[in-house]
C-alpha cells in the first residue's frame, strides 16, 4: 500500500540556531505519524550564517530533508510560493522552524482532513505570548482596518501554519501577482476550512526576523493588494474639500463686497490652502502605491531565483532511471 506524503516548507533566513532544534522535534512527529510519508523542504532565503551549511548536512544524513537556496533575499510570501511548486506531497504545510508553530498540530491536522469534511486544517493562537504591549496593539489594529476594508476577511491569530490539500495547493500556484500577501491569500483561496486553536509559543532560540520596519510595509501590501478604500477615500476627500472650497470662495466674495477682508482672513485663507495643498499630495501619493504595484506587476520579473537544490531523495530515483 502507497503511503500519503506530507510536505513541510521550512522557512528559513538565518536560522542557524534554530534548525537542529526544529528537525529533533519533528523526527518524533515522523516517527509518530510512521503510516505516513514525509519530505522536509528548508527554503534557505539567502542566509549569511551557517543555516545553509547545517542543512546540507542534515540532508547528507536523511533523504527527507530537501533545500531550496535562493539566490537572494526574495522574502517570506516568495519562499511560501517556491516551496508549494516544488512539493510533491499529498498535503502540503508551511512552518516556522522557531517551533512558533508546534509540530505536534499536524497530528491534529493531519487527521483532520483525513476525514474528507475539509481541505485545509489551520492553526489559530490564542494569546500572543512573546509577543510586546505595543506589537499586540498593531497587530490587532491592522487587523481591524483590513477586515473593514478589504474584500477578504482574516481572522485575529491565524497563521500561515495550515495543513493543505494537492486541490488547495494547485490552486495557490496559479496566483501569479508579485505582491503576494499571504495571510489574505490562503483565505482568498476558499475550500472548507477547520481552525484549531492553540497558545501562542515563544521563540525556542535566535531573535525576529520581522521587525516593525518590515511589519508596516507588509501591513501596506495587505492593504493595497486586497482593497480599493484608500481609492475611494480619496474621492471622498475630494468631494468635501470641493464643498469646502466653495464655501470659502462664497465667503471671501461676501467680505471683500463688505470690505471686511482682514489680515487675520487673509491668514486663515492661506492656511487653509496649505491644508489642502498637503492632503492632495497625500493622495497622489496613495495612488502612486497603486500604480507602483501595477508597474511591479506589468514588468513580470520572476517571484524568485533558485541558486541550488539539495534533494537527495530525487537524484538517487533519477540515478535508477
Amino acid at each position: 500500500m502507497i503511503k500519503e506524503k506530507i510536505s513541510i516548507i521550512a522557512q528559513c533566513y538565518n536560522e542557524e540556531e534554530t534548525i537542529k532544534i526544529y528537525y529533533d522535534e519533528m523526527k518524533k512527529i515522523m516517527e509518530k505519524m510512521n503510516n505516513v510519508d514525509f519530505e522536509i523542504i528548508f527554503i534557505d532565503d539567502c542566509s549569511k550564517d551557517r543555516s545553509l551549511e547545517i542543512i546540507k548536512e542534515l540532508a547528507e544524513k536523511d533523504s527527507r530533508i530537501k533545500c531550496l537556496s535562493l539566490s537572494r533575499n526574495f522574502g517570506r510570501e516568495a519562499s511560501s510560493m517556491a516551496g508549494f511548486e516544488y512539493a510533491t506531497g499529498d498535503y502540503i504545510t508551511t512552518m516556522d522552524i522557531d517551533l512558533q508553530d508546534p509540530p505536534e498540530l499536524l497530528i491534529e491536522m493531519y487527521n483532520t482532513l483525513k476525514t474528507k469534511k475539509f481541505d485545509i486544517a489551520a492553526a489559530k493562537a490564542t494569546t500572543r505570548k512573546g509577543y510586546g504591549k505595543f506589537h499586540k496593539l498593531c497587530i490587532k489594529i491592522f487587523y481591524k482596518i483590513i477586515n473593514k476594508i478589504s474584500t477578504v476577511q482574516m481572522i485575529d491569530g491565524q497563521r500561515e501554519y495550515r495543513l493543505m490539500t494537492r486541490q488547495v495547493v494547485n490552486e495557490l500556484i496559479r496566483y501569479k501577482e508579485k505582491n503576494l500577501f499571504n495571510k489574505a491569500l490562503l483565505n482568498d483561496v476558499g475550500f472548507r476550512i477547520k481552525w484549531i486553536e492553540y497558545e501562542n509559543i515563544e521563540r525556542v532560540a535566535g531573535n525576529t526576523k520581522f521587525p516593525y520596519k518590515r511589519m508596516i510595509k507588509y501591513a501596506l501590501t495587505g492593504i493595497i493588494a486586497y482593497s480599493s478604500f484608500p481609492l475611494t477615500f480619496i474621492i471622498i476627500l475630494g468631494i468635501i474639500l470641493l464643498i469646502i472650497s466653495i464655501i470659502l470662495l462664497i465667503s471671501m466674495i461676501i467680505l471683500l463686497c463688505l470690505k471686511t477682508l482682514t489680515n487675520f482672513s487673509t491668514l486663515f485663507l492661506t492656511t487653509m490652502l496649505t491644508t489642502f495643498t498637503s492632503i492632495i499630495l497625500i493622495s497622489l501619493g496613495i495612488m502612486s502605491l497603486y500604480l507602483y504595484q501595477i508597474h511591479i506587476e506589468v514588468k513580470q520579473r520572476p517571484l524568485y531565483i533558485i541558486r541550488e537544490t539539495i534533494d537527495h531523495e530525487r537524484e538517487s530515483k533519477n540515478e535508477r532511471k
